[in-house]
């Protein structure tokens, strides 16, 4: 999916992904596969909750012809998903999880191979914005049945909650939802009215996208109103750890 602007980019975040399962192949949607070794090699599995359950936000992580994802629709038991106490190179208020005892969230399992793994690790910022590990808790997935625990990237500064309670992100289906929902553009306009009221959406968007310092300042803003992370059947992997 092309954006006209930067700026359009980070207000389409978490960008549109079907209901369903889907294959990624060479930057489109094709009809799902299951990550058998025959058809795709060696794969394990990561939730894709945010950007990364679409297909366009995945064209830009891999872009060479041939690359081939498949990307499994799945339920997720206990959690939401909410925008972390951060912003993305790009501009965006990111995804991040949330235990939320009673909420079940749609989610994706992406099936990458050992080889697609460190692309991913860099556009999710490994140790600086997200921590990666596994997080033992079955998801119900569309065709592979129960999966008793997945990796995932989990926001290391936590989740955005201005009021004692995360904000979930209202394009990802949910049952069960406990906390209010808000779209990009509203995350947007809540920290332009805190710290810069007469400006502009675009015009705010775009300082914070061309300058990396106004960046951190704004997403230090965010930072004072984060709820840690705090699961303990999730565990950091390190290089050293197998997957």
């Amino acid at each position: 999916m092309p954006w006209p602007n930067p700026v359009a980019r980070a207000l389409d975040y978490p960008y549109a992904a079907p209901a369903g399962s889907f294959l990624f192949r060479d930057g489109q949607e094709a009809r799902y596969q299951s990550p058998g070794r025959e058809a795709h090699g060696m794969r394990v599995p990561v939730i894709g909750y945010g950007s990364n359950r679409a297909a366009a936000a995945l064209a830009r992580k891999y872009p060479d012809a041939g690359a081939q994802i498949p990307v499994e629709a799945a339920w997720l038991d206990g959690f939401d998903v909410v925008y972390a106490a951060r912003i993305a190179g790009y501009g965006a208020v990111p995804a991040t999880l949330a235990p939320c005892p009673g909420c079940r969230v749609a989610v994706k399992i992406v099936w990458l191979s050992l080889d697609q793994l460190p692309a991913m690790h860099a556009s999710e910022a490994i140790g600086v914005g997200y921590d990666f590990g596994v997080l033992q808790v079955p998801l119900q997935c569309e065709h592979s049945g129960l999966l008793p625990r997945a990796l995932v990237y989990i926001a290391i500064g936590g989740s955005f909650a201005p009021e004692g309670e995360p904000i979930a992100i209202d394009s990802i289906t949910a049952e069960g939802r406990r906390w209010r929902a808000a779209p990009q553009q509203t995350m947007q306009q809540h920290m332009r009215s805190a710290l810069e009221p007469r400006m502009p959406l675009d015009a705010f968007l775009s300082a914070h996208i061309e300058d990396r310092e106004l960046r951190l300042a704004r997403a230090a803003w965010l930072a004072k109103s984060a709820l840690p992370w705090q699961e303990k059947r999730f565990r950091i992997l390190t290089a050293e750890d197998p997957l």
